[in-house]
Order: C-alpha cells, then structure tokens, then sequence
C-alpha cells in the first residue's frame, strides 16, 4: 500500500519550526492570540541570534517578543499589524510649508533685530538665511539621525515629518518627528535611534548658537522708541529668552552686551532648548525612550513623576500644562523591545549620563516672557529756583521713571494743567475755562531729559514733551526727568498737575502712569 501523502504544515508548526532553527524550543503554549515557545538561550550570542530570528519570522508576518520569566526564557509569537504608509509627497509638502512658515517667522525676527517695519524680499532671505535654515537643520539633523539609525538597525522609518506652524508663534515650527514602524528589537536598538538624534541636532545647536552670539555682538543700534511688528496681537519686541544654564555658560565666553539676539542665535536658542524639551524622560518622548531603554520597566516611574512635574511647572509658565497634557494622549509609558532580557552596557549607560546632562543644561523653567510694557514713576519732588527777570512764579517738577522690563523702552510724557489758583486781592480763586488758558499762554515749560537733553515748549503750547522726543531707559533701567516752569500772570497760590508717562507700543492693558502734583509757592 501506498505511504500516505504528508499534510502540509500548520501555521503553529511553521512558527515553531522557524523559531527552533534558531533557538532550542522545550515546550508550546497556544493563546489566543500568540504561541508562546519556552526556550533555552545561549547569553553569549543571543543578540544576533534573535535578531536573525526578528528578521525570518518578519519576513512572515510575525513578530517576536522574548522575556524572562520565573527563571526561565520565553519566546512569543504575535501577528505584525498592518501600518499604513503616506507617499512622500506628504513629506514633501510639509516640508515645503515649514520652509514658507520658517522663512516667515524669521523675516519678521530680522526686522525686528534690525529696527525696520517693511517685509521686504531683502528681509525674508536673511529670515531664511540666517534663521528658517539653521532651525531646520537642527531639526532636519535630529530626525535624519533617528532616521539613519533606525534603518541601520533593519527598522522600517519614515523619512521626518516637519511640523508647520503660522504666526502668531515665533519659530514657524512646532518641530518634526520619524515614524518608526517597527518594535525595537532591543534595548540598544531603542537606546541607539532614541538617544542618537537629540545628540546629533544638539551638536549642531551649539555652534550655531556661538555664531548667533558672535553676530550678536555687532547688533545694529535700535532707537528704544522703536515698534517691533505685531501679527495677530503678539509683538515680536514684547518677547525675552530666557537663558538655560548653558546659555548662560556660552553667553559668558561670547557676551551680547544685552543687544537684541541676532536671529542665527535664536535659532541656536530654539535648537538647545527642544532637544532638552524632548529628552524629558516621559513617555514617547525620545527622553522617554532612553529611560526605557536605560532602566526598563522601572521607567514608567520615571515618566509618572517627570509628567506630574511637568504640571507642576505649569504654575510657573502656561505652556507646560499644555505641554503635560499632550504627553498625556500621547501615553507615559513605552512598549518594551522585542528582546527585553540583554543589558545595556557600560558604554550606553556613560552616554545616557550626558544625555541627562543635556537636559539640565538646556532646559529653562520660562522660557518665553512677554514684557509688560509698564513704566514705573516715583514720587515727586518740587524745588523753588530763583525767579526769571518778569516772572511771578517758577518751579522745578522731578520724577525718577523706571523701566521694570528687561529691554528697553521709550516714553512719552504728557502734562496736564488741571487747575490754577490765583490771589486776587487777599482772595484765592480757582481761574475758569478761559481764564486757566490765558495762565497756560503766559508759561513757559521746559523739559529736562535723562539723556541730558533740554526741550523748550514755546508759550501757549500743550505743555507735553513734543512728539519728535521721548524719554528712553535701558532694559532694567531708570532715569529723572525734571519739567521746569515760569509763568508771568498774578500771584500764583496754587497750581496742580497731573504728569503721565505712555510707554511706546504698549503691550495689551498695560503702559501707562500718572501722577498728581500740587505746587505752592513758598
């Protein structure tokens, strides 16, 4: 009689036999939706050995997961999902609309740092010279480096995705991210893709950000009165950087001198702080992953109390309460690599010690600040000099303004004539309408300036400091102003004042002062 014919293999046996040319297989278990094979392990090659397996069982749909458990090593089998893929002319497109936004936003930087109010060609090429490009660099660098990486290590990746972002936020970019599609097989794969691009786009931050301060130094002069543009209600002359620790360190070997940041520092400024932003050990977050990588599951701590700070901070400033809730969808902890059993090494763990170093070092509590625009004004005082020849009464009026923002500012000051009395034959009277403009006609008023400046207002004028002058102070600063008056009708018992100083270009609700002052002659 005839052997019979031989079945063809079951999908469960296929399985096994793949996973048993590379490993020794002792025992099955069939679940629902996985085989679990116990297995016995060679320490000394299990790397290559299960990543040869990854790529045979891959190659048929599968994917394998290797733990350890109770002293014993186990292999399961899981169906790969299906991943959709775009065409590259997403990439591209979104590419090209980061390149319009950048280009933008650093157009409108680079008026700003120059002093001009006119979007011309001239101003959008240096925008994208000297900040769209530099910014995207980083970027570019950082997502290319997970990209390189990852397909490196037989990881199918996307090519980055860059992020488009239009005014009124700064930078034109919200950032750009790489699609890994597949798990990492282990923990060095996801140590390596992970770590590898905040290292890459932050060894370009850093030089950048030396010839932004470099530029910086050479910073045209911008009169204090100027108008920065203002898109969507946010002024780009309203906003301060804040230094992180190694800004400060570059800052103090290149010093700006307190000069408007050039645009190429901006953008070294920006790329410093992202990659410190995005080495949070939290979640997805390439600092997330790194901690996986680094602790295993131990790490999900890590990520819980990092996003719970994260709120914290958002006391602090708005923007990492908004930042804590998008780690939240996005999901605070990591899957664990196909291989979770092999260690890390020694030399990873020393570059997981400067990828924490980066993060503290880059990092800053606020990063963005918009200035008040407010002015302070101190109380002030009233001197008697000697009277002119005809005149019946005189006064000097000081005041000390501050300026309590880090950037400077111009003022302008109004003064108002609220009230003159008069002796009239032993008799006070308070001088009408018509009778107080006849006063303001005889008075000469005479404005002293900070800068040393005397500005003379002709009789019969408004008394305010004419428009072609301000009162300028340096971010931080203060300075007096003295409005000196003589006047040359009746016996002057009482005048009262009232003394204003309006900040140039306001920020919204806020720039201005006033105060009322009441002179009597001795």
């Amino acid at each position: 009689m005839a052997a019979a014919a031989r079945s063809p293999p079951t999908e469960l046996e296929r399985i096994r036999a793949l996973v048993a040319e590379h490993f020794p297989v002792y025992e099955t278990r069939v679940g629902p939706q996985s085989l679990l094979l116990a297995v016995h392990v060679d320490r000394g090659t299990l790397e290559p050995t299960f990543d040869r397996l990854r790529q045979s069982l891959r190659a048929q749909g599968y994917i394998p997961l290797l733990r350890r458990e109770v002293g014993e090593d186990f292999i399961e089998v899981v169906r790969r999902p299906t991943l959709s893929t775009r065409g590259l002319w997403v990439n591209a497109a979104l590419l090209a609309a980061t390149i319009a936004t950048s280009a933008f936003a650093g157009a409108l930087l680079w008026i700003t740092y120059t002093g001009t109010t006119t979007l011309t060609t001239g101003a959008f090429v240096d925008g994208a010279l000297y900040f769209a490009l530099p910014i995207l660099a980083i970027l570019g660098l950082h997502e290319f480096a997970h990209y390189a990486i990852a397909r490196r290590r037989r990881l199918d990746a996307s090519l980055p995705f860059f992020l488009p972002v239009p005014p009124p936020l700064p930078f034109g970019t919200f950032g750009a991210f790489v699609s890994i599609r597949d798990p990492f097989p282990d923990r060095k794969a996801m140590f390596d893709v992970s770590a590898g691009g905040p290292l890459a786009g932050f060894a370009v931050a850093v030089p950048i950000a030396v010839a932004g301060l470099y530029l910086t130094q050479h910073a045209p002069i911008v009169p204090a009165a100027y108008c920065a543009p203002t898109i969507l209600g946010l002024n780009y002359g309203h906003e301060v950087f804040s230094p992180s620790l190694l800004w400060a360190l570059l800052a103090y070997f290149v010093p700006s001198g307190g000069a408007a940041l050039h645009p190429l520092a901006l953008a070294g400024w920006v790329g410093i702080l992202v990659t410190s932003i995005n080495l949070l050990p939290i979640g997805s977050l390439d600092g997330g992953r790194v901690a996986r990588a680094l602790l295993g599951d131990r790490a999900r701590f890590v990520s819980y109390g990092a996003a719970f700070a994260l709120f914290g901070l958002g006391i602090f400033y708005t923007g990492w309460f908004i930042f804590g809730i998008l780690v939240l969808v996005l999901g605070l902890r990591n899957p664990p690599p196909l291989n979770d059993v092999s260690p890390i090494g020694a030399p990873r763990l020393a570059i997981g010690a400067v990828v924490a170093a980066v993060l503290v070092a880059g990092f800053v509590l606020v990063p963005i600040q918009l200035t008040s625009g407010t002015v302070g004004m101190g109380t002030p005082g009233v001197t008697y000099p000697t009277l002119p020849p005809s005149a019946q009464m005189a006064a000097n009026v000081s005041v000390e303004l501050s300026n309590p923002d880090p950037v400077p500012h111009a003022y302008s000051i109004a003064l108002v004539v609220a009230g003159v009395v008069l002796d009239e034959g032993g008799h006070p009277t308070t001088l009408g309408p018509g009778a107080l403009m006849q006063w303001n006609n005889s008075t000469h008023w005479t404005y002293r300036l900070p800068n040393g400046t005397t500005v003379d207002v002709p009789s019969g004028a408004i008394p305010d400091l004419p428009a072609p002058y301000s009162v300028e102070l340096t971010g931080s600063g203060a300075g007096a102003i003295t409005v000196a008056f003589w006047s040359t009708t009746g016996s002057v018992v009482e005048v009262e004042l009232t003394l204003s100083a309006n900040v140039n270009c306001p920020a919204s609700g806020s720039g201005s002062t006033s105060e009322s002052i009441v002179v009597r002659p001795p």
